[in-house]
């Protein structure tokens, strides 16, 4: 007489804890969990075909529930009855189903939970550092291997920074393509990354805020020789002190003259909040200017070479480098610093708080409150960006 199984429960498999060895938990009908030593849960499925037992591999809990797990059992279990290996027709499913594609699904996936701005990064790390090596391999014959000898050429270039993020980008696609059947197991997991690749000096980006050299600053902008739409992004940049993906697709629907804002939309801030710019005179000035030459297209500082596009994203830095000012001394992302440091060091001066700054410089709140100050301090981060505006009138003329 077989044995009775009682299924599992949620709970249980949740709270299924590591003990000195690996154990399984039964489900019945030829599904089960295996508890590993280390505390990672796996979904097996045993069965015989002629004659013969095999294992298959479902996922890894929770990334695959219980609920989907049974889902996984009665479809191999069909295919069983049809005469059909389970674990044949995934081998012969694997061997087609690409990386890039497994990229694919998850990034349409998860369009909805992240940025615009997150969106791009992690395309050009697909375009750039993974699909070049491992983009045209099908995924469940992907190892360790692989990865560890692609991660190598990124390190060797020294973008150690970089490297992080597209083992970040790696670890969460192949968690999706675990809970889709894609794939038996995370093996970026496997990774020991702090003991195998060197590991990036967090550094912040660096400031000008010395009033004669950031004048100074300002005056080579304003003088600066190469292409204008180049000049007026930097100008602008200086003023809002804006992330500099924020100032490459600034739109024109975005920006109303008449009440002198601009409104970002939420999916282009990092926040995931919509953020509103109050403008001064002097940012005013330079959006007409800008208007003049690219006003009937979509973005205010468009590609050379389409409008359909904005400026890439080492338009800024180049041109920094073109007024002779090396990475240590400024980066396209260091207005906010520069404007964040001024700020609040001049809060005697400008009579506005602390709240209202971080506000402007759309810093993350949580909750309500967050909500509440970006309303609240509208007012003052109007009377904030005149200051500074002013501020930077008065240091350039020194």
């Amino acid at each position: 007489m077989p044995k009775i199984v009682t299924p599992l429960s949620e709970l249980k498999v949740k709270n299924a804890k590591p003990a000195a060895k690996a154990y399984k938990l039964f489900d019945g009908g030829g599904l089960c969990l295996l508890v590993n030593t280390s505390g990672a849960k796996y979904w097996h499925f045993r069965y015989k075909i002629d004659g013969k037992e095999q294992l298959l591999s479902i996922g890894k809990y929770p990334e695959v529930s219980l609920a989907q797990a049974r889902e996984k059992r009665e479809e191999h279990r069909k295919q069983i009855k049809n005469g059909i290996n389970p674990l044949g027709e995934r081998d012969k499913q694997s061997d087609i189903i690409l990386f890039e594609k497994i990229a694919r699904l998850w990034l349409d996936k998860n369009a909805d939970r992240i940025s615009s701005l997150h969106k791009e990064s992690i395309q050009g790390y697909l375009r750039n550092h993974i699909n070049p090596q491992i983009g045209s391999m099908p995924i469940a014959k992907i190892t360790t291997k692989n990865i560890i000898e692609m991660a190598e050429i990124i390190e060797a270039k020294g973008y150690l920074e970089t490297l992080r993020k597209v083992l970040n980008t790696l670890n969460s696609i192949f968690k999706f393509a675990v809970a889709k059947g894609y794939a038996e197991h995370n093996i970026i997991a496997d990774i020991d990354r702090k003991n195998t690749f060197k590991q990036a000096v967090k550094r912040n980006f660096p400031v000008i805020i010395e009033s004669k050299k950031l004048g100074q600053l300002l005056r080579d902008i304003d003088n600066y020789h190469g292409n204008i739409i180049t000049k007026y992004a930097l100008q602008l940049a200086s003023h809002v002190f804006l992330r500099p993906y924020n100032i490459r697709f600034a739109e024109w629907s975005e920006i109303n003259l008449e009440s002198a804002t601009w409104r970002i939309p939420e999916e282009k801030m990092k926040t995931r909040k919509p953020h509103l710019i109050p403008l001064s005179r002097q940012v005013l000035e330079i959006i007409q200017n800008v208007k003049k030459i690219t006003g009937n297209g979509k973005y205010l500082f468009p590609s050379p070479t389409s409008t359909i596009r904005p400026i890439c994203e080492n338009t800024l830095v180049q041109a920094l480098r073109r007024l002779d000012y090396t990475r240590e001394e400024i980066v396209a992302h260091s207005f906010r610093g520069i404007a964040s440091t001024i700020l609040h060091e001049n809060i005697r001066n400008h009579g506005i708080h602390t709240d209202a700054i971080e506000c402007q410089l759309a810093h993350s709140v949580g909750g309500v409150k967050g909500d509440y100050n970006h309303a609240k301090y509208l007012a003052d981060r109007t009377k904030l960006m005149q200051w500074w505006s002013d501020y930077l009138d008065t240091i350039k003329n020194l």
